[in-house]
């Protein structure tokens, strides 16, 4: 149900609790409809696909609160599970009830019966079409236009639903925070929701995608995330910056973590994206012409993932440990030491010569992917025993056979 107005009401009690101050609560939701004018698309980092479209309708659905458990036990009407919904009438405009409150038998103030209530329990107006018709839950929404910048990727057939989840809100509100740091925004100034998995057809078959869509909630759009798509690369070194720091393991209110985002919190885990950043990082956006696709070949990535391997950078890797004979393990879960829980996911491994091997580059694991932190690679070197750490880079390819040998060399100390 779609209001044009809100009412009100003077409130001057103490906020007692700075959560208070948001509408944390309440479930709202962005509903972009991808009817937009699509004005430019960029080649990302690691291939990834980047697509601003202008006019694009917005439905911002706010469903209320979560229904507690005495409430879903004793049958009030919610809009589903997770939110209460609004018990209002679409003709008189009322707040309504469930039902009428029984008088009390037990001493105490007694709910007052107005005229008309024996007809109509609910609370409707006394002239209205819908008297003595119980209440629908509904939810309430607002439509506007406006700018998304959306970031798309290709994704792996086997990704969970909380996989997604976890590298998807991670990866976007990392993007954010570079987004609000690099250009002096404030955090009201960019929306942000993960769109998908769905199914792409092309030449090569079919795969899955996701995006990232990054909205401007002004009305008409503000003109940043224009420049947001030219500087993208600088955005995502600003996430790297402000996700360095100290004694935070997965996700905390110092980088990832916010009052708006609450819901969410069970997802959010830095280092298992910062290998993306690294990968989106790395070069400027290339434009592309508009009448292509999101996302240019998925071939590179399909055949990455079909090897069991992260990223078409992964891959190039594993053919060269292929080719100079270095037998590795391919995501491969690392504890700093055997009584403890694996910490980290790495690339490759030689697990009896304790040497672990990531490759910084663009990467999209699954499972317990923990990984690409300082803090995490810090604490497998001083394990016990200790783990071997080497970090690859794109570059790196260009050494060939010496960097196998380099390897090999390693293995071979245990």
């Amino acid at each position: 149900m779609e209001y044009a107005g809100f009412l009100g009401r003077r409130d001057e009690s103490p906020v007692l609790d700075e959560e208070d101050r948001y509408a944390v609560r309440n479930l709202v939701s962005i509903y972009p409809q991808w009817d937009g004018d699509v004005v430019a698309r960029w080649s990302v980092g690691p291939g990834w696909g980047l697509r601003l479209s202008r006019g694009e309708t917005m439905m911002w659905i706010n469903e209320g609160e979560p229904p507690t458990t005495k409430e879903r036990d004793s049958g009030v009407p919610t809009l589903h599970q997770t939110a209460k919904g609004y018990l209002l009438c679409g003709s008189c405009g009322r707040i309504l009830q469930a039902n009428q409150p029984e008088d009390s038998t037990r001493g105490g103030r007694r709910e007052v019966r107005r005229a008309g209530a024996a007809s109509d329990p609910f609370g409707h107006a006394q002239n209205c079409p819908r008297l003595g018709t119980a209440p629908q839950p509904l939810a309430i929404v607002t439509v506007g236009r406006g700018e998304i910048l959306r970031l798309f990727a290709t994704l792996p057939e086997h990704l969970s639903e909380s996989g997604l989840k976890r590298w998807g809100l991670s990866l976007g509100y990392a993007l954010r925070v570079g987004m609000i740091k690099h250009f002096a925004l404030s955090d009201t100034d960019i929306d942000l929701e993960l769109e998908g998995a769905w199914v792409t057809r092309s030449g090569e078959g079919t795969f899955r995608q996701a995006s990232l869509a990054f909205i401007d909630p002004n009305l008409g759009g503000s003109g940043y995330l224009p420049r947001i798509a030219e500087r993208f690369h600088d955005v995502a070194v600003a996430a790297l910056e402000h996700l360095r720091h100290d004694n935070c393991e997965t996700a905390c209110y110092r980088c990832l973590k916010a009052y708006e985002n609450q819901r969410y919190h069970e997802y959010l885990s830095w280092p298992e994206i910062t290998g993306d950043l690294e990968g989106l990082a790395a070069q400027p956006p290339q434009p592309r012409p508009l009448q292509t696709g999101d996302i240019g070949d998925p071939r590179p990535w399909l055949d990455a993932y079909a090897e069991g391997v992260g990223s078409p950078l992964e891959l190039k890797f594993l053919r060269l440990f292929q080719q100079h004979g270095l037998s590795v393990q391919k995501q491969v879960p690392i504890a700093p030491s055997d009584a403890e829980a694996a910490i980290s996911l790495a690339d490759f491994a030689i697990p009896d010569a304790r040497v672990a091997i990531y490759v910084d580059g663009a990467a999209f694991h699954v499972g317990q992917n923990l990984r690409r932190d300082i803090f995490i690679r810090n604490r497998l070197r001083s394990g016990s025993p200790p783990w071997q750490v080497e970090e690859l880079r794109a570059a790196d390819l260009t050494q060939g056979k010496s960097l196998v040998e380099r390897i090999k060399a390693l293995a071979s100390r245990r």
